[in-house]
């Protein structure tokens, strides 16, 4: 069976750090149940997703190297199964990755239009 690799978290060494990676997890737990919500920040890009999540753990210094790994998760999550093992196995070839993603993009807008409209017309 497939599984995504595990969350991202900013260490375990320090108090601030144990405080970051609980946050991030919990965060990161409440947009996967969003799926609206999930897309947007990836359609929106890296650079919106920094300014905006750098906002978020203001008070606790994450760093960008966080951020984009934060921003790389949600895309494997955005992603269809077999996409996220495309993007998998892309990992560690930044050129591929962004092909990867270039190349799921319009399935990635498709998809959030699809929720947009349901829960436009859901009761």
């Amino acid at each position: 069976m497939f599984h995504l690799p595990d969350l991202p978290n900013a260490g375990y060494s320090t108090a601030r750090e144990r405080q970051l990676t609980d946050e991030i997890m919990v965060f990161m737990r409440d947009v996967e149940r969003d799926r609206l919500r999930l897309l947007t920040i990836v359609l929106e890009g890296r650079a919106k997703w920094r300014t905006v999540a750098s906002k978020i753990w203001r008070g606790l210094r994450v760093e960008d190297e966080s951020l984009d790994a934060i921003y790389d998760y949600f895309t494997l999550q955005a992603a269809r199964p077999a996409d996220q093992q495309a993007l998998l196995q892309a990992q560690k070839n930044p050129a591929k990755w962004r092909d990867e993603v270039r190349r799921i993009w319009p399935d990635l807008e498709a998809q959030r239009e699809t929720v947009r409209l349901v829960q436009k017309w859901a009761p």
